[in-house]
Parts: C-alpha cells; structure tokens; sequence
C-alpha cells in the first residue's frame, strides 16, 4: 500500500483529476487552496503580490501498477506543460496502516 502526494496549480486539477481516474484510483482526497512555494515558478498565496494557489491531492493505492501508471502519466503531463507553473509535483511513501472501517 502507497500514500501519494500530489500538488498542482489550480489551473489543472481538474485535468489532473481526469488523469487519477482514468488511471482507476477512485480514492482521493482533494485539499483546495494550499498556498505553495517551489523552487522554479513564482509563489502561489493567493493574496495581491503573489496570485493564485495549488491544489493537494492524496491518494491511497494498493496496486503498484497503478501507482506505476499514474506516475508515468503525471510524467508526460510535465512534459508538455504549458509553463513551469503547471507543472506537477508526485511523490510516494509506503503506508504501513490503512483502514476504513
């Protein structure tokens, strides 16, 4: 079992929503308005200096294939992003606990 961590310019969540699903992950959290600052695109504080904000999405995946999938299609959403602002960020760590019940 994989946590993931996924954040993204609110310009393309709903984009990158799609890509999640069609990636058969129907288990995800989506935390609105992450204010975020990374190292090659202008902050996102959504205030009047620096506009804007990011969205987190977590996810917890069992399947290694599907975290395999969806890595690899995050990767080629990077790759034709229109700026560097787009860009998304993909992370996983191994769950040792998980329940909903």
């Amino acid at each position: 079992m994989n946590m993931i961590y996924c954040t993204c310019n609110i310009s393309v969540q709903d984009t990158i929503l799609e890509i999640i699903e069609d990636c058969n992950i129907r288990e995800y959290q989506v935390i609105d308005q992450v204010k975020a600052k990374n190292k090659i695109a202008n902050p996102r504080f959504n205030d009047p200096v620096w506009p804007g904000y990011n969205s987190a999405i977590m996810m917890q995946v069992k399947e290694d294939q599907k975290v395999e999938r969806l890595a690899a299609q995050l990767k080629e959403f990077n790759s034709t992003a229109f700026n560097k602002a787009e860009l998304v960020t993909f992370c996983t760590w191994p769950l040792t606990h998980y329940f909903f019940d």
